[in-house]
């Protein structure tokens, strides 16, 4: 990020930890000080929350709002815009308003025709039944699944051939890289016989012709030779398998019955996955040969109905069709993947002497390639740059007709439709991949990931389905050929008015032989192999007691809840301790807008001050850095540990002053306990002993969550050479001591085993040994990930089972204070 000045945080319209939509907007107006109307935007993806901002403020927004469950991309300043957008979205509702507007105006005229046809129709009824009495019984022939209309998306010729030009310039690129070094290798060595021939052979010409030699071979191994032949299976990919023919040979059948119904590419190899994507990914000769391979996400074929699947299906053979097209569609395409996967390699050590990362004996010679691949790495980004510049045109075109290819199953009608359940699936198939890392972090997996999929998609709530279709107003990506339709194309679709070849529906999972079996096998596969398979419903189902306990906790804190544990002692003054529970209730009505400033500034203040302890550490282990990105002036260790001591105490002043505003919700909760009858306040005093038990965890948290932030610095910003690595190693021992004093201070007391937290600990934030940092920038992130992650949980499973203990005891005061018909603390009206 060195070298920009300005950034953008851009929502990305997802949620994290499987939060709902609407209490992340809830959160969102309560972080902004907005309208919850208003708050609703920020959930959609491309809008633009914060511009021009700083490195430091934007790492400092984005970890903010990841706290509360919103998804969020750092990206250069004017990247996206929100009138763009807003200028879709308006789009999108007037296109929905027409729709809805035809649709009325069709049921009009069907029942005005429906009444005008009722009489005869009666009339009718006993001459159709005396006939169908006396027909004879014939046995009932199927109708076939696709009718035999013409192919309505025709191949244009020129189209194709004006395209080829363009998409050939990066492959030119890289043959005369070929070429040259080839010809130069050729060359140097041609030097020693031509002086040999001539009488004028010395070591001097022998050596600058191998040196000259192996120099080309050099660069044709570094810069050519990664293009043209490195493995397409190097970069880890999600979990896939071959479909074997005698087990679904239905599956095979149908799908070439959909050729020769259509003219689309023949499938020779059925390759399934647990995600869903639906795509082709073929080589030169299966192009050639119009024989492609399909991709075949079986979360698509559990969640949608088998339309919609069989349309992803034509869309994705629909790309290659035609050997002109099928050659421009694979050059456009794979051409972009060669270069994104050249960029991946040289930024995970990768080589083509070694693949897989492990060079065994010419290691040597593997690393200086690596070494000079980190070199290359601009020059690859601006070939991708231009490869997408002058294949534009070429790519929409073949967005387009693959789109009609979907449209000719199911028909220009029914395309709006498929988008949205394309859109909806899309966003499942994310929120699921996200609980599947936050998972794979603390050894767990899910059992079956299509019927999460599934699952995940048929339980949006309505906010994110308004959210989603809002969502298909950005364009989609070209090139990127699983990206849901948007606004304009679904349009463009809908003019050619074409009519739906299917005849009937048919259901895909039956026509396999055993299809929970197998999605739970390709599900296990996916799984890394020290993960425990878990039911699906313990990943993606937050428990009711939480949610129920969220609601009481917002209602007694009027939204504005303790970040950490309610401190359990009234405040020292003897003036406010002299305060009643109603007095109380209205002092703490007076606070509400310091307290919600104060709470927003604590999570600021914890980042800078973290920050800034980073940047000093850094320094301190003379490591090179930008003193802006850790909130500093200079490089100075004194400077740095000066202002180091300064963010401390702002962060120790406002938490403070949350500690006395907290420590008047106790004094309330206590005068509502002592106004309870006898039995209700024996009760209430054992529910706070309970609250008692967890303040033995309260240091442990507050370093598990400084731990936290200092993980996420750490990778957001490690560097490809691992140059802190030493201090980023002394974290990760830090962090996992203090995991195992948590868990041997939940061990110690009865009262939180009792509460079954001990458990829940060991299920989302297992006990592991402690990781050393791999050499490996890519798996040294994974590393720094999975140790934030378990901090995480073990701060989210504490703070979950405390509120509800919290929630019971509050729920109490509430009924007691409603029955003393006391003036309650009002909800905070949005400013």
């Amino acid at each position: 990020m060195a070298g920009q000045d300005f950034y953008q945080v851009v929502s990305t319209g997802r949620m994290l930890h499987a939060k709902k939509p609407e209490s992340v907007t809830r959160a969102v107006a309560e972080l902004f000080s907005i309208p919850e109307a208003q708050a609703r935007r920020l959930l959609l993806k491309g809008w633009v929350i914060k511009d021009r901002l700083s490195s430091a403020q934007a790492v400092e927004y984005r970890t903010g709002l990841h706290k509360i469950g919103l998804r969020v991309e750092v990206c250069p300043a004017g990247k996206f815009d929100n009138q763009r957008l807003i200028a879709k979205i308006k789009v999108a509702q007037r296109r929905k308003a027409k729709a809805i507007q035809k649709e009325r105006s069709k049921n009009t005229a069907a029942v005005d025709g429906a009444t005008e046809s009722l009489s005869p129709a009666m009339k009718n009824i006993d001459s159709r039944r005396s006939k169908a009495s006396i027909r004879p019984k014939t046995s009932t022939k199927t109708e076939p699944l696709f009718s035999d209309i013409k192919t309505p998306v025709t191949s244009m010729g020129w189209r194709a051939l004006l395209g080829l030009l363009p998409a050939l310039v990066i492959p030119a690129v890289f043959i005369c890289a070929v070429t040259l070094c080839l010809y130069g290798a050729g060359l140097a060595l041609w030097q020693i016989p031509a002086a040999v021939w001539q009488g004028e052979l010395s070591g001097g010409i022998v050596f600058a012709g191998l040196g000259g030699a192996t120099f080309c071979i050099f660069l044709l191994l570094l810069l050519a030779f990664p293009y043209f032949y490195f493995p397409r299976d190097a970069r880890a990919r999600s979990a896939e398998i071959s479909l074997e023919h005698p087990e679904s040979k239905d599956v095979f059948a149908l799908f070439e019955q959909l050729s020769s119904a259509t003219g689309l590419p023949k499938i020779h190899t059925i390759i399934i996955r647990p995600d869903a994507r639906v795509f082709s990914m073929p080589r030169f000769s299966e192009v050639m040969r119009q024989e492609l391979p399909l991709h075949l996400g079986l979360a698509s074929v559990a969640s949608l109905d088998g339309r919609g699947t069989l349309a992803l299906v034509a869309r994705g053979l629909g790309i290659y069709q035609g050997k002109l097209n099928g050659l421009l569609a694979w050059l456009v395409l794979d051409g972009v993947r060669r270069l994104e996967q050249m960029q991946w390699a040289l930024e995970n050590e990768r080589s083509v002497l070694s693949s897989t990362g492990e060079p065994g004996l010419l290691k040597p010679l593997h690393q200086i390639l690596v070494t000079c691949g980190h070199f290359l790495l601009p020059l690859i980004e601006r070939l991708e740059n231009l490869h997408r510049a002058v294949t534009r045109g070429s790519a929409q075109y073949l967005e387009s007709r693959a789109d009609l290819w979907a449209a000719d199953l199911i028909g220009s009608a029914a395309f709006a439709e498929f988008a949205e359940n394309w859109h909806r699936l899309v966003h499942a198939d994310l929120v699921v991949a996200e609980t599947s890392r936050e998972a794979a972090a603390v050894g767990q997996c899910f059992e079956n990931i299509p019927a999460a999929v599934a699952w995940t998609g048929e339980n949006l709530d309505e906010e994110t389905r308004k959210a989603i279709e809002l969502a298909m107003g950005p364009a989609s990506d070209p090139w990127d050929i699983s990206e849901a339709a948007d606004l304009q194309r679904i349009e463009a679709v809908q003019q050619r008015s074409l009519s739906a070849r299917m005849q009937r529906e048919i259901c895909l999972r039956t026509l396999f032989a055993d299809f929970p079996r197998l999605a739970r096998d390709i599900s296990v596969i996916s799984c890394a192999p020290d993960c425990q398979v878990v039911e699906n419903r313990r990943l993606l189902c937050a428990s009711r007691e939480a949610e129920e306990a969220q609601q009481v906790l917002a209602v007694y804190f009027n939204r504005l809840p303790p970040l950490t544990l309610l401190p359990l002692r009234r405040p020292a003054s003897p003036e406010m301790q002299a305060m009643g529970l109603q007095a109380s209730i209205d002092w703490l009505r007076g606070k509400l807008i310091e307290l919600r400033e104060l709470r927003e500034q604590r999570e600021s203040r914890r980042t800078q001050m973290v920050t800034v302890q980073l940047g000093a550490a850094l320094i301190r282990a003379k490591v090179r850095i930008q003193p802006q990105d850790y909130l500093l002036t200079s490089v100075n260790l004194a400077t740095a540990q000066e202002v180091a001591a300064v963010k401390r105490s702002e962060f120790e002043e406002v938490e403070q002053q949350l500690q006395h505003i907290y420590a008047v919700f106790y004094q309330r909760l206590c005068l509502a306990v002592v106004a309870m009858p006898a039995r209700e306040r024996q009760q209430a005093r054992t529910l706070l002993s309970h609250l008692a038990a967890y303040d033995v965890l309260a240091s442990h948290l507050e370093r598990l969550a400084g731990y936290s932030v200092s993980l996420t610095l750490f990778a957001h910003r490690l560097s490809q050479d691992l140059a802190e690595r030493e201090l980023v190693q002394k974290y990760l021992a830090l962090s996992a001591r203090e995991l195992d004093a948590t868990f041997a201070t939940v061990e110690s007391s009865e009262l939180l085993k009792a509460q079954g937290l001990d458990s829940a600990l060991c299920i989302k934030a297992k006990r592991e040994p402690l990781q050393q940092l791999p050499q490996r920038h890519q798996e040294a992130l994974a590393v720094v990930g999975t140790a934030d992650a378990r901090c995480k949980y073990a701060s989210a499973v504490i703070m979950e089972h405390y509120q509800i203990q919290l929630a019971a005891l509050l729920q109490c005061c509430l009924r007691r204070e409603e029955q003393l018909e006391l003036s309650p603390l009002r909800l905070l009206q949005a400013v």
